[in-house]
């Protein structure tokens, strides 16, 4: 299966700056002569998308799963090394380096569907199969940064350099302008002196008939999605096994590296706002709560063995707003199959959101105030009232 496929996503900006001297020897390797994106690796000048390369360069033969056609694929991709460089090479590579993205692929370990409610039966999950294989995806915590630098007398050329260095694993290289096609492909990166060490995650995919609209209808259906910080939770690489078919609770399906017991149905790992410092739930609480209770519950949580938690600001919940982030609203089992739709939260982080988000900038009982992520304004309310769907996100100081 070729996975060089075209595709319309969003991709992750490219920071560029001027870094050391990092300048390519043309003794050492000549520079590509047809447009394409390269790898300058242990002396050798290899295509990686598009291009053609030296002869002999190694390659090595790949299996990953894809989310888009739901099952594994193979390929062969090139190999190279931890410290190589790369250049890209087109008319406009100057313009193409800000809708580039680079990260490594994550440790499949099993694909779990949550299952909704039904008469008499409590909301589930089932462990549906245990790839135990590179995903296809992107996740935040395998994202590389890309500096550039002009190819001196070169003007149609742009040298790259990883940020952090390059680890042992399979990587995707994606361009994707927006409102443009685009393209991605992968390669292995190996080291004599590293051995790879993959972040291992379960993804959790919504089953049921609401599942599969939602599946179909979000950005899981990209070739290479972005995903949510509620679509996945990390385990342990070192204890990946065989498959599992069987059916499980939803507490069977919790990872072993989460330690919340107090809050189990949260992901243990904060996300942090590098603007600000805040560390936040990756999720609120998914149910209808009042102010009073919002307050306790974030002084209340214990989440990954830390606490310290509350409810945030109003101004705090605001400095999550992003126009230009579309994340799907959590699912609602209880509408599944009724055709009724929301629109996406616009927030950093991915979080799952599933109603108003309350503050603690609030004079309770009245004139409590909350943020809608869905539309960017800020709502007073009075507490209690159950249509406005309340909701406690929570907020930790540095």
């Amino acid at each position: 299966m070729n996975i060089r496929t075209a595709l319309k996503s969003v991709g992750m900006g490219i920071l560029v700056m001027a870094f050391g001297s990092i300048a390519l020897s043309q003794e050492k390797t000549g520079l590509p002569e047809f447009f394409g994106f390269y790898a300058i690796s242990d002396g050798q000048n290899i295509a990686i998308y598009e291009g053609q390369g030296a002869e002999g360069t190694k390659t090595a033969r790949v299996v990953g799963y894809q989310i888009l056609q739901n099952s594994k694929f193979q390929d062969t991709r090139p190999q190279i090394s931890a410290s190589a460089r790369f250049i890209l090479f087109y008319s406009n590579s100057g313009e193409m380096i800000q809708s580039l993205s680079l990260y490594r692929l994550p440790l499949v370990r099993n694909i779990i569907e949550k299952l909704p409610a039904v008469a008499l039966t409590p909301p589930s999950r089932r462990v549906v199969d245990s790839p135990n294989v590179p995903l296809l995806a992107r996740i935040p915590e395998l994202a590389f940064r890309l500096l550039a630098k002009p190819v001196p007398n070169q003007p149609q050329m742009v040298e790259l350099v990883a940020s952090p260095k390059l680890t042992p694993g399979l990587y995707v290289i994606e361009y994707s302008p927006s409102g443009k096609e685009g393209w991605f492909t992968t390669f292995t990166v190996t080291s004599a002196s590293e051995t790879e060490t993959p972040y291992c995650l379960d993804l959790i995919l919504p089953g049921g008939q609401g599942g599969v609209f939602f599946r179909a209808n979000s950005e899981l259906a990209a070739p290479v999605p972005l995903l949510a910080a509620y679509d996945y939770s990390q385990c342990n690489a070192s204890g990946v096994s065989g498959g599992n078919s069987g059916a499980t609770t939803s507490n069977d399906a919790r990872t072993s590296t989460e330690s919340n017991t107090t809050y189990p149905g949260l992901d243990p790992i904060p996300w942090t706002d590098t603007a600000t410092g805040l560390k936040w739930t990756r999720a609120d609480n998914d149910a209808n709560i009042t102010w009073n209770e919002a307050v306790e519950y974030c002084q209340n949580l214990r989440l990954g063995g830390t606490s310290g938690w509350r409810l945030p600001e109003i101004d705090e919940l605001k400095g999550l707003f992003d126009r230009s982030a579309n994340v799907p609203p959590a699912p609602r089992p209880e509408l599944a199959g009724m055709n009724i739709q929301f629109g996406p939260n616009h927030i950093k982080g991915h979080f799952k959101l599933s109603g108003l988000e309350l503050s603690n900038t609030s004079k309770p009982p009245a004139d409590i105030l909350a943020f809608d992520f869905q539309t960017g304004k800020e709502r007073s309310i009075k507490s209690g009232d159950k249509k406005w769907r309340e909701r406690a996100l929570c907020v930790r100081n540095p």
